[in-house]
């Protein structure tokens, strides 16, 4: 089933409120925007799609999406099938993705990290940034357990609904934080997840005390998950080291007794090295 990105806020944002709220309209070209509408349709729906489906996701009209979808093709970050006559995203839009881990020091500089919380914890080991009203994986060290969930560097989740984004938000400002709720697609979470303001509110509250966050099989099934906060310049908290681990073989106790003490050395470890890389 297609997802309109209207109505998936961490995919479209209006790519211009959330983060950007004074954006100046004298320089913002609406044309760029219209090209990564189109292409965030394929992000947020990642399969071949048709001229209509597209049009249905990424919430422009037809022949907006025409015009885009072949300019893409042409400029080789599509591929349309001969038969199908359905757009795909080609090899050449990796280079983005690629570029950006390659740009961004703070993940070469801290996978040694990560691997060593790996080493210790035996379960997989995330690092998470946080991107509109999801959480972005920017780096990961996979558990050997053929049972470790199907994540890969680039997967997005809701923040509200995880606890590397639960963690984050509890260090934002509280205006920022609810307003991310609010624009969040809160169906999207499993039925035991967080879902009330005033309950997100008091989890917020509580991750601030312990300095770490606790999920439980909220988004993924059968992964409990732990994350601490990240801190950069001014203090001010740029990501989130998350551990993952199977339900099978751990419980919320468990996790927070054994995994949670590694996840906020390892983030308070990061912090360090983050304090070098984003100072303006």
């Amino acid at each position: 089933m297609l997802e309109s990105s209207k109505k998936k806020g961490g995919h479209q944002n209006s790519l211009r409120t959330l983060n950007n709220p004074h954006i100046d309209e004298r320089l913002y070209l609406g044309t760029i925007e219209k090209g990564m509408l189109v292409l965030d349709a394929f992000c947020a729906n990642p399969r071949p799609m048709t001229l209509a489906e597209v049009t249905e996701v990424s919430g422009l009209n037809k022949s907006a999406v025409q015009r885009v979808l072949y300019t893409l093709r042409a400029l080789r970050y599509l591929t349309q099938s001969e038969t199908t006559r359905q757009y795909a995203l080609s090899s050449r839009a990796l280079n983005i993705g690629n570029a950006y881990l390659r740009s961004n020091p703070l993940v070469e500089a801290t996978f040694p990290l990560l691997l060593e919380a790996n080493r210790r914890s035996q379960e997989t080991v995330n690092l998470t940034e946080l991107d509109g009203t999801d959480i972005v994986f920017i780096s990961r060290v996979p558990s050997r357990s053929i049972m470790s969930s199907y994540v890969t560097v680039g997967t997005r989740l809701p923040a509200f609904a995880t606890a590397p984004g639960r963690t984050i938000l509890a260090y934002l400002d509280s205006k920022i934080a609810e307003q991310i709720f609010e624009t969040s697609d809160v169906s999207a979470v499993a039925p035991r997840g967080i879902t009330d303001p005033s309950a997100l509110r008091t989890e917020l509250k509580k991750i601030r005390a312990k300095g770490f966050a606790v999920s439980d099989q909220e988004t993924i099934p059968g992964d409990i998950s732990t994350a601490a906060p990240v801190f950069g310049y001014n203090n001010e908290v740029v990501a989130a080291v998350n551990i993952a681990a199977s339900a099978a073989r751990w419980t919320i106790q468990t996790v927070e007794a054994e995994l949670s003490p590694i996840a906020i050395e390892t983030a308070r470890q990061l912090s360090k090295v983050a304090l070098q890389y984003r100072r303006p």
